[in-house]
């Protein structure tokens, strides 16, 4: 027995072996994990006084926290269009692994007073916020760290000037301090 099918303008027929060879292979294919699909998320240890154990390998960020969130006991909203894959192997305690996973997010992070849990508090709701209308994530970056600021660079040179003074060394500028 033949089966006709059509492609394009043009009649195919293929006998019905083949038809029912290509409709198996199609049905296995389908059954396979696609590495591109694939991830792992394990969490261990849960209890808020004790560092989370976590390996996630490829998951989606989304999937991360959301995984979190159902063995920690808070809420996460993800409104992000962005979903990056993490793969880490991290033990930290839930707040600094969370700040830690969504670092390069937008992100709101709700605590609670919890004397059971480390630092005596606990996630209470991790928000990831929607990703800006123009879709930029940049932002300008500085030529110092934000702690560096003319103010405090004057102090330092202050704080270095007493020093020297004290150990009877003459002021000299702090470039020719450096070690060479």
């Amino acid at each position: 027995m033949t089966q006709t099918m059509n492609e394009g303008s043009r009649r195919v027929v293929a006998p019905r072996r083949v038809v029912q060879a290509a409709r198996t292979c199609i049905a296995v294919l389908a059954l396979l994990p696609l590495p591109a699909l694939a991830h792992d998320v394990q969490i261990a240890r849960t209890d808020c006084a004790q560092p989370v154990h976590l390996v996630a390998k490829g998951a989606p960020l989304s999937t991360v926290l959301k995984d979190l969130s159902e063995r920690l006991h808070f809420v996460v909203v993800y409104q992000s269009q962005t979903d990056p894959l993490v793969s880490t192997d991290a033990q930290a305690y839930a707040t600094d692994l969370v700040r830690k996973l969504a670092r390069d997010m937008n992100f709101s992070l709700e605590e609670a007073s919890d004397p059971r849990c480390a630092q005596g508090r606990r996630i209470a709701k991790l928000s990831i916020l929607a990703d800006p209308a123009s879709g930029n994530r940049a932002t300008v970056a500085s030529t110092r760290p934000a702690w560096q600021t003319p103010e405090m660079e004057r102090i330092a040179r202050l704080g270095m000037q007493d020093y020297l003074q004290s150990h009877g060394i003459t002021d000299q500028p702090m470039e020719e301090l450096a070690v060479h």
